[in-house]
Formats: C-alpha cells, structure tokens, sequence
C-alpha cells in the first residue's frame, strides 16, 4: 500500500507543465502546501487535473489487486471499435457428387449453403460515484487516505461492472438451454473417488469423440452443420463441489496436459443456472462476448463542488449455436434418435430383355430392405453394386460362353453390347453388392439380369 507522499510525488511528476507551475513539488517539508494548493477553490481546473490523475493512473497502479475479475472474462473476444453486430457464419457441408467423363456443368454455379446467426449490442450500463473536496480533505490527514480513497472510487464500479457482466454470461447459459438445447450426457454428481471416476472418464470420452465431425454436439436448433474440436480447444466449466471433488492431476490427463495448463482449461463457477447441471464441456468460442464501448467520463458540479465519474460498458453478449457443447447433468440425457436400416438383397432389372448388338441397355439396381420410422427422410440406400458380365452362345446342353471384352457394364450402370456379338447370344449381367453393418456383420447380396441379342 503507498502512502500519501508517494502518491502526491507521483501525479506531480506526470502532470502537465502548467500543474507543476502552480502547485509546489511535494516534499516533506512543503506538503501542507501542496494539499492546500490543490483544494484551493481558485485552482479549480489543477483540481481536477489532480483527481483525474488519482482516479485514472494511480488507481490502475495500486488497486488492481482489490478487483473482483469476472471468471468468465477469459472467453471475451477483443473490442470492437465500430459497428454493434457480429454476424457469424458456419457453412454447410457438401455432398460429394459422382464423376462422369461427359459432365457438362462445370460453369453451374454451386453457391454455398450457410447458417448465419448475429449478435447484436445488448448492453448499455453506466456506473456513477462522486468524490467532493470534503472526501479528499479527509483523506489528506490519514497517511494511506488516497490510496483508500483511490480504492473505493476505482473498486466500487469496477467489481459492480465485473459481477454484472459475470451474471450476464451466466445467464447466456441458460438462454443457450431455454432456446437452443445442450447436448446432455448423464452422470453422478462427483463426491467421492467412484463418483468422480466415472464423471472423468465421461468428460475424457467426449474430449476424444469431438475431433470427429458431428452435428449431434452443436445446438439442436443447428441439426445439419457438422461441428468439431480439437482437445486443445475444449475448456470445462465446473463448480466448485466438482473441482474439489476431482483431482488436478487426473484432469490433466482428460485433456492430455501438464498440470500447470489445467487452470487455463478449467474455469470455475459458483453454479449453473440450470437445474441438474454438474459441468459443461464446450470451446474458448461458446461465448460471443465484445465490448463495443468502455471508458471513464467525469464532469465537475459547482453546486455540490463534487466530480462525478462514469464508468461506461457497452458490448454484445451472446453464445454460438455453431460449436459443440456438452452439459453434465444428473437429470437424463440426450436421446438421439439411431436411424437403423436392415438390408434384405438386391434386385437388379435391364432396361429390355433384347438388344441389338452395338446398343446400350441401362441398368438399374435397388437395394431392398427396411428402415426405422424417422422424420428425416431417409430411405433405404445406396443403389450401388459392382458388376460381371458372361456371354453364352448356343442353345441347351451345346450352349458356349464366349469372350468379348467389348461387351462391358460401365461406371453408369450402362451395357455396352459388343458389335461382334451374334443373334441369339445370351447376356447374364451379375451384380454383386456388399453392405458394411458397422455394428454387426458385412454381408454379401447379389441378383442377375439378361439381355439377349437380337
């Protein structure tokens, strides 16, 4: 703590030449002369030169120590200096498209699909406190008076400010549950070794599955853009039950990290505004959070010989419905609804049963089978196989096969009959398909066409 003298030294050295002009150097022997000369009301202006420097410059020095810090300020972007939307796009995934030597449509215009979400200036706050010449005049006569003072004028605005915008974010969680939906994954609450364990080993389980695109993890109102994160991007927010109840060196492990980085990937809150809520596991962008303005303003009132200061925050504070979060809850979890097909074969039909040689037949292959009701229109798919070709001349027990490899299916599904075929060769196309159960065995279906030459 710096006592007056220190203080007084420090604002005359950083003053303006005029201010040291009019208002003695403070020493030890000319002190009283200093104060007296500042609360002169004919020095109005070096008056307020003295107490904007004490509120501005000293108070950042000697009071930083007494400010509450918002827990969650780590997730704030940098200002922004103009505008008062931020519009955030995640565009949406393309489908991959089959090649074809004769495509014709590479001047087609494929615009992107996207979301667009904007977040908007939402706060305007104000905080004012007022300091008179009886204030510091009292503040003169004890040796630490000004840095006490310096403290009330800078602490008192500056810990409302943190704590509101503290709630603000903390109730983003909640908007965020109310109109998007989290992901939930139940667990226990952790109060003990078994407990903590399993809610471990549930938090490492999600840190490994986010690097791999889903769009089960991003907000349910986002069903259909694919989100993902590497662990070094992942941060918990927890309580400090479950801090206490979970130890720092098995969370490093969760996130593959030494030790002394967990408290850059853990942050701690005094609770969740949702009811059942143990933990949330999301990235460093789940907040949007920016100031647009944050300053200081005074102005001098002659009728109470007071200088009212105005600590201003402006910013938009929001959440990205576009990046995974998960919520640990002691209520049930997510039900995601498995879309689950059973393949039964394949039925592969020709275009017409005779051809003449040299003609093209086109071919066409349906897989067959069921699929669990679902409100997403998914059928039953895909209608793909690969194809063999035999040819048999003749008639009965004297037929012949015959090679031609002119006659061929192609990529298309297209068979393309050789001219050196005869009348009455008969063409057996067989398509043979395997589909992979990834969570049972791959089976193997296959049907037959012909085609006959005519």
């Amino acid at each position: 703590m710096e006592n007056n003298s220190t203080i007084l030294a420090n604002i005359w050295l950083n003053a303006t030449n005029d201010f040291q002009q009019r208002i003695p150097e403070p020493t030890q022997n000319n002190m009283s002369a200093t104060i007296e000369a500042i609360l002169d009301p004919m020095n109005k202006q070096y008056f307020n030169q003295f107490i904007d420097a004490l509120v501005m410059r000293i108070g950042e020095t000697y009071v930083h120590k007494q400010i509450f810090d918002n827990p969650l300020g780590v997730f704030k972007k940098s200002t922004m200096s103009y505008g008062a939307t931020i519009q955030e796009i995640a565009p949406k995934w393309i489908k991959a498209h089959a090649y074809r030597d004769d495509a014709e449509d590479c001047f087609k215009n494929y615009r992107p699909d996207v979301g667009v979400w904007y977040h908007s200036q939402n706060r305007r706050d104000k905080y004012p406190i007022t300091i008179n010449r009886d204030e510091l005049r009292s503040a003169f006569t004890n040796e630490y008076g000004l840095n006490d003072l310096v403290a009330a004028l800078m602490r008192t605005p500056i810990n409302s400010d943190n704590y509101d915008e503290y709630r603000i974010m903390m109730e983003l969680i909640a908007f965020y549950e109310q109109n998007f939906g989290f992901y939930k994954v139940q667990v226990s609450q952790p109060t003990n070794e078994a407990t903590s364990k399993a809610f471990l080993k549930g938090v490492r389980e999600m840190a490994m599955t986010l690097p791999f695109p889903s769009a089960r993890y991003n907000a349910g109102i986002i069903p259909d853009i694919p989100v993902f994160a590497n662990q070094n991007e992942l941060v918990l927010l927890t309580t400090p039950a479950v801090a206490a109840s979970v130890d720092v060196d098995t969370l490093a492990a969760v996130f593959n990290l030494d030790k002394a980085e967990v408290k850059f990937r853990q942050v701690i809150v005094d609770e969740f505004p949702i009811p059942n809520a143990v933990a949330l596991l999301t990235t460093e962008d789940f907040f949007v959070c920016k100031d647009t303005e944050y300053g200081t303003a005074s102005i001098y009132n002659p009728s109470t010989l007071g200088v009212t200061y105005f600590l201003h925050h402006w910013g938009v504070y929001s959440v990205s419905p576009f990046v995974p979060a998960i919520l640990y809850t002691t209520a049930a979890g997510t039900n995601t609804q498995v879309i689950t097909q059973n393949v039964t074969g394949i039925t592969l039909t020709a275009e017409k049963a005779t051809a003449a040689a040299g003609e093209d037949v086109v071919l066409t292959v349906a897989l067959t089978g069921t699929i669990t009701d679902n409100d997403f229109g998914v059928v039953v798919a895909p209608d793909s196989a690969k194809f063999a070709v035999g040819i048999m001349r003749g008639e009965g027990d004297a037929a012949e096969g015959v090679q031609d490899i002119y006659t061929y299916v192609d990529a298309y599904g297209v068979l393309h009959i050789s001219d050196n075929l005869e009348t009455g060769d008969v063409i057996t196309v067989t398509a043979v398909a395997s589909y992979v159960n990834p969570s049972g065995a791959t089976s193997t279906y296959t049907d037959d066409a012909t085609v006959t030459v005519s």
